[in-house]
């Protein structure tokens, strides 16, 4: 029998869901509910029936978890940037190596062992690691504030300070929205222009870029750009972006123009020097960042003889990283501005194995005839999918190296690649603490027989 909209009822959680939310089950129907842990007896009312599942809202734990702690954050519970604050960071650790589990089990039927996956690698000091935020920005409660928006809402929950952003970037915050008080510059919602502020900081130079998402063009932006630029020494660069479509949820177009400063800001990672542009993608957490790269090396034991493809390559981190081990990297993007970025990088080092092509990875491949003894891919969250599955299986590399993002992707795409390669290992690391979000490296090797 159904559950009535409304109705409460106690519960035992299970498990955990890809989102952080706990999950029971009634009558074999599932039960999210955020906030909770498995093994807690909660109550909990039922908020919405959507055929296959229940959203329910939670009133109280009866029995709490061991593992449940008290949120260091003070909008934890409103802000939803966060998922997992009231999980002890040791319980965090366990449940993103089960979420690859249950992934596994579901997609791949028991096709691969669970004992390849290894424990999750964490965090020394797992707070304010983000090196990178894009914040909306908005006039509320009779000021202009930034911050994140309430889940599945249109509520800004405004704070002038993030523990799991850099605190160097929540100051760089607060002195712009001091800046835009004074020059009386607007969030779009009150007749004005800005729309996102994003800010950069190189994790090793201390170097700071700012980029100004507009609707329009305004002078007083610019202004303050430059400002900035030039009143602060460490703060490198300025850009203005203009996107006037409110409905877009990308933050770059092709009207971008630099309004102070230098064009990149630099960052050492293993001893390469990096020239990042605002829209060229970097790991925003780079202690975790050099753990995942070094990884990577470790577990892909590469020849000097090795050919390597590094697939969605970005900016290279991965190339750079391999390039000493192997005879040849060839680094492929489509994003022009990760693709210049490389360019500049591997100029700046002197790097003479490193080739930068620009376009689709299949496409390119089959123009430049590569052959290649490994590839490398670390794809966005939607993962390979279907075609590029397909193709690896003609094209048939010695070696696969995945880095996901998406344990669930990661699964579809293993499910298929069994075909012809056979996964030896598979180790999950936490690069963003705090939320549901896991990454892995996952290591394949062609089947022999």
């Amino acid at each position: 029998m159904a559950l009535n909209i409304g109705t409460q009822i106690e519960i035992e959680i299970k498990r955990l869901g890809i989102n952080g939310e706990g999950i029971a089950y009634d009558n074999k129907k599932a039960i999210f509910v955020d906030y909770a842990l498995p093994g807690e007896i909660a109550k909990v009312e039922i908020l919405e029936d959507l055929n296959t599942y229940y959203k329910a809202k939670l009133i109280e734990i009866i029995t709490p978890s061991k593992d449940r702690v008290t949120p260091f954050c003070s909008v934890y519970f409103e802000c939803g940037g966060c998922q997992l604050q009231h999980l002890s960071y040791q319980g965090q650790l366990k449940l993103k190596r089960e979420l690859i589990l249950q992934a596994l089990n579901r997609y791949t039927k028991g096709k691969i062992k669970f004992g390849l996956v290894k424990e999750t690698i964490g965090m020394e000091n797992p707070y304010n690691y983000r090196n990178k935020a894009s914040l909306p920005v908005m006039f509320q409660n009779e000021k202009t504030t930034i911050g994140m928006y309430k889940p599945n809402s249109n509520h800004l929950v405004d704070f002038t300070t993030c523990p799991v952003q850099d605190e160097e970037l929540n100051k760089v915050y607060r002195l712009i929205l001091n800046q835009m008080e004074k020059r009386k510059i607007e969030a779009i919602n009150h007749g004005g222009v800005m729309r996102f502020i994003i800010v950069r900081r190189a994790h090793h130079t201390g170097e700071v870029q700012i980029t100004f998402i507009v609707k329009e063009k305004e002078e007083k932006v610019r202004a303050l750009g430059k400002y900035l630029v030039d009143k602060f020494d460490y703060i490198k660069s300025a850009y203005e972006v203009v996107n006037s479509n409110l409905k877009n949820r990308e933050f770059f177009t092709n009207q971008i123009k630099l309004v102070g400063g230098e064009p990149n800001i630099n960052e050492t990672l293993g001893g390469i020097n990096y020239k990042l542009a605002p829209n060229a993608f970097f790991q925003l957490n780079t202690p975790q960042a050099i753990k995942l790269y070094e990884k990577v090396v470790s577990i892909g034991e590469f020849k000097k003889t090795d050919v390597v493809v590094d697939a969605f390559g970005g900016v290279g981190p991965f190339a750079f990283y391999i390039a000493p081990q192997v005879k040849q990297v060839f680094s492929i993007e489509l994003e022009k501005g990760s693709h210049e970025s490389l360019v500049d990088t591997i100029k700046t080092n002197n790097i003479n194995n490193i080739s930068a092509l620009l376009g689709d990875v299949k496409t390119v491949i089959n123009k430049e005839k590569i052959q290649a003894d490994v590839m490398l891919f670390d794809p966005p969250r939607v993962g390979l999918g279907k075609a590029f599955t397909d193709f690896l299986l003609k094209y048939r590399p010695k070696k696969l190296i995945y880095v996901s993002c998406n344990p669930s992707t990661l699964a579809k795409d293993l499910d298929e690649l069994l075909q012809a390669y056979e996964v030896k290992n598979i180790t999950p690391i936490d690069m963003f603490p705090h939320t549901s979000h896991v990454e892995t490296i996952t290591l394949l090797s062609l089947k022999t027989a």
